[in-house]
């Protein structure tokens, strides 16, 4: 279902050099470039109907892979296969407009994930009480702190009949009662066939719903397997 080979992403993050008085004043000033790599080579098969979580320390490119594998970021080298349609789930909240209202938002996440509008209006008070932020249906996104938003993401994207479910973090967010819904909600796509990639540092709720972890350092995979044999790994490093 999903398929990376060889898979690098390249930055480059800019450093200033001033060379003179003229450059120090008016904020001219010259400029290097250095290369980041994010991802370095990463290779991973995920089969159809498999959650796998994706684990390590921060900055070692668990949401960059996600991003490559969602079409968000292109690789710099090596190739990614994704069969089916991608509903992604991103820290960021892309798909999102932060001047529209919450209740506005709805329906543009919505139809960028090709769900009907008639079911969005149909739903819509479901959808909002299910992530609860029913009050806030007026306000606009931009007042949400960044966990509603994420809340939002998650229980739209859970009316999307894409295949792929790409979540970053979205376990992370809400109280205990939202964390419970959220797995059971990934309980029942799984159990509907679906195939997801899951992104969180609480590595005991990815193994709820994961039988197969992916531990991330500095861009490479350095353990694929069982989920007792990755933790053992990571909690090591």
């Amino acid at each position: 279902m999903i398929d990376l080979r060889g898979v690098s992403k390249v930055f480059s993050i800019p450093h200033q050099k001033r060379k003179t008085a003229f450059d120090r004043v008016f904020g001219r000033g010259h400029y290097t470039f250095e290369s980041f790599h994010a991802l370095n080579e990463v290779s991973l098969r995920v089969e159809a109907g498999e959650f796998v979580g994706i684990v390590g320390r921060n900055g070692c490119g668990k949401s960059t892979l996600l991003r490559v594998v969602a079409g968000i970021y292109p690789p710099t080298t090596g190739t990614v296969r994704v069969d089916g349609a991608v509903a992604p789930i991103l820290e960021l909240g892309v798909g999102f407009n932060g001047a529209l209202t919450v209740r506005d938002n709805v329906f543009l996440y919505g139809v960028l994930l090709g769900v009907r509008r008639r079911r969005l209006e149909a739903e819509l008070a479901s959808i909002l009480d299910r992530a609860g932020i029913s009050r806030f249906e007026d306000a606009r996104l931009e007042t949400l702190s960044t966990g509603l938003r994420t809340r939002l993401a998650f229980t739209v994207a859970l009316l999307a009949e894409a295949p792929v479910l790409i979540v970053d973090e979205a376990l992370a967010v809400g109280d205990e009662k939202f964390q419970a819904q959220c797995l059971a909600e990934l309980r029942r796509l799984k159990d509907e066939g679906r195939t997801a990639l899951l992104v969180s540092h609480d590595v005991s709720l990815l193994s709820q719903v994961c039988r197969r972890l992916v531990l991330l350092d500095a861009g490479t995979v350095r353990e694929d397997g069982p989920v007792e044999k990755v933790i053992e790994r990571y909690r090591s490093a």
